[in-house]
């Protein structure tokens, strides 16, 4: 496999920030970087986004799933921030980023502040949420996490609102008629809004007195999630999405993948794919193989892109050759959190190093593996980039991007590895 990157050899040992406590800015980065996108050096902290790049930040805590996208023309998006409470049992949680002192809505809201500083805005643009699992918005009530005054647990998504507000929310349920949520009770199973936390009590609250815009995600459109400052100047920039509900668009109507039967929730995930340019990156929340969308929407894309978020953190059934021979990704992106060899699955991580579903250079990259992990499989996980958050930056215009590695276990950003440029498919 071609390699491209440096690995940052030494990590400084600095001392944990709480989320409760001002440290009066120890263990942050420079708040004034003159340097370009592409100026990156490991052992530095990550040079800022500028306009004309794309940015997608994988951003890892080791209790969940958060991506985070700064947009060609500055316009923001973060898709899910979960906040799974810290597992004792079976399967065990890995360490927690950057401390254990540090909620992960905290380390995720100050990451993003952070890289939200090169495009002068100090809210988002857009949240989506791609289902209704505590690892993608927030832990229920109940598990030690305290209420705001609204009456909404202060947890993931719904706590980051709370300093980094965001202008508008999709999730796959959402109806102006519909505030109780009555219609997620098609998923079966117990993952509705009523029974997973407060959210219906956030989105209640957020609408009527912050002025909080929420959308039903949809499928079969390119125009719910779109440029919202200079859309003209980026015309070959597109968010398509392609399935949510269990009912994906297959190029001329949305179809119900499911008929009678009931979706698990992870196959009612919502389904994207980002373009600008030639690159693609494709992110589908936990609907892999597990479920019946993810193969069908494959096909419907139907060529290859450069990048993705791997279904479900890479578990049981999930990328599968039917899949993968169709998606052929360049890079794969794994928010993986849990001391557990079925996720990431170590038959999928072997099969997509060694060629076995497509052709070609590949580069897996994975947020948390723990040691009791890696090291009884160094044979596969020495060939992957693991523990950090990643980010994938695409170059104007959409032709090759870069893939950084970030030290998670500090605030300081600092670079681990640098992969690129890649020249996109």
């Amino acid at each position: 496999m071609r390699r491209y990157y440096l690995y940052f050899l030494t990590a400084a040992l600095l001392l944990p920030l709480s989320c409760n406590k001002d440290n009066g800015g120890q263990n942050e980065p420079e708040k004034k970087d003159n340097r370009g996108p592409t100026e990156a050096e490991v052992g530095k902290t990550l040079t800022p986004w500028a306009e004309g790049w794309l940015d997608i930040h994988a951003i890892s805590t080791g209790r969940g799933e958060c991506t985070f996208f700064i947009m060609p023309d500055g316009t923001t998006m973060l898709i899910d921030a979960g906040e799974t409470v810290t597992s004792t049992s079976s399967p065990v949680s890995v360490v927690q980023r950057p401390d254990a002192n540090t909620r992960p809505y905290f380390a995720q809201t100050r990451y993003m502040k952070h890289f939200l500083q090169a495009t002068g805005h100090d809210y988002l643009d857009y949240a989506v949420m791609s289902h209704f699992h505590i690892d993608h918005f927030g832990t229920p009530s109940g598990k030690g996490f305290t209420k705001s005054s609204e009456g909404y647990t202060i947890t993931g998504m719904m706590a980051i609102y709370t300093s980094l507000p965001y202008k508008k929310m999709l999730d796959r349920a959402w109806s102006a008629d519909d505030p109780e949520y009555d219609f997620i009770d098609k998923s079966g199973k117990d993952y509705s809004a009523k029974t997973v936390g407060d959210y219906t009590e956030f989105v209640k609250y957020a609408t009527s007195k912050k002025g909080l815009e929420m959308e039903r995600f949809k499928a079969g459109t390119d125009q719910q999630l779109v440029l919202k400052y200079n859309k003209d100047k980026y015309p070959n920039f597109k968010i398509f999405n392609y399935a949510v509900n269990g009912e994906y668009w297959n190029g001329g109507a949305i179809v119900d993948a499911y008929g009678s039967s009931v979706p698990y929730e992870n196959g009612n995930s919502c389904i994207s794919l980002i373009s600008y340019g030639k690159f693609d990156y494709y992110t589908a929340g936990d609907a892999g193989g597990n479920t019946k969308v993810a193969v069908p929407v494959a096909k419907v894309i139907g060529r290859q892109i450069d990048a993705m978020k791997a279904d479900h953190h890479m578990s049981v059934n999930c990328l599968p050759e039917a899949q993968m021979s169709i998606l052929k990704p360049r890079v794969v992106v794994t928010q993986s959190f849990a001391q557990r060899t079925d996720q990431p699955m170590l038959s999928t991580v072997e099969a997509l190093l060694d060629n076995k579903y497509y052709k070609g250079d590949i580069s897996l990259y994975f947020t948390c593996i723990d040691p009791v992990i890696s090291t009884p499989n160094a044979n596969l996980y020495d060939r992957c980039h693991i523990n950090g958050h990643v980010v994938i930056r695409v170059t104007p215009g959409g032709d090759e991007y870069y893939v950084f590695q970030l030290d998670d276990t500090n605030n300081l950003y600092k670079v681990k590895s640098i992969e690129g440029p890649i020249k996109c498919n």
